[in-house]
């Protein structure tokens, strides 16, 4: 079983050396904030703050200030931006199979997936109008704009408002309009793109 780290070593272990760390219940512990995001769990409201455990069915919410990063169980980083609602539903690792479910409930954000080498991987991560499988890659979207880019490696999104087949994306590929039952390709311009990072990268 893996050994609980005390808050300050890790905080100083994920901001100052980077390096991985062993959780135990926790699905992700919160590396770094901007603003004063709050969690809610159980019907109850808090602040969150950084080497906070974040668990299954917390739903992490920022305001228009607040920005949040978290660091995964399995290594993968989360990072979510301003007026955003977010929760982890499942994160499940095994030495032979990953499983893993985020719902962005609202907003923007990026995650950036650790490679797997232990066999099977499953990580799908669902907005209001789409799911997105995804395998070792590096994956932004927004519910406002109701668009997904795949940034690096390939994720394959589907509708949830149809039945038609997933759409393969290669990474510099975007979609959008998929409250429409579409995955209309979306084009954003390097200086669009560079404002949507802007909106997940804490200062």
């Amino acid at each position: 079983m893996p050994q609980t780290i005390s808050r300050g070593l890790w905080i100083g272990l994920v901001c100052c050396l980077g390096a991985s760390v062993a959780f135990a219940e926790d699905a992700a512990l919160v590396a770094r904030i901007n603003g004063m995001p709050i969690r809610e769990r159980a019907g109850t409201s808090a602040p969150l703050r950084q080497g906070d455990g974040v668990v299954l069915g917390d739903v992490v919410v920022t305001d228009a200030d607040a920005k949040v990063k978290l660091l995964l169980a399995d290594d993968s980083v989360l990072a979510i931006g301003p007026r955003s609602r977010v929760v982890i539903d499942q994160l499940a690792v095994q030495p032979t199979s990953r499983t893993v479910q985020l719902r962005v409930l609202a907003g923007r954000f990026k995650v950036a997936i650790a490679k797997f080498l232990g066999g099977s991987s499953q990580y799908e991560i669902r907005t209001p109008t789409a799911v997105a499988g995804v395998r070792g890659t590096v994956l932004w979207g927004d519910t406002d704009l109701d668009a997904i880019c795949a940034l690096d490696g390939t994720i394959e999104v589907r509708p949830l408002a149809t039945k038609a087949a997933a759409t393969r994306l290669a990474a510099g590929r975007c979609v959008h309009r998929m409250a429409h039952g579409k995955t209309t390709p979306l084009r954003p311009s390097a200086g669009d793109l560079a404002a949507y990072l802007k909106e997940v990268t804490l200062d």
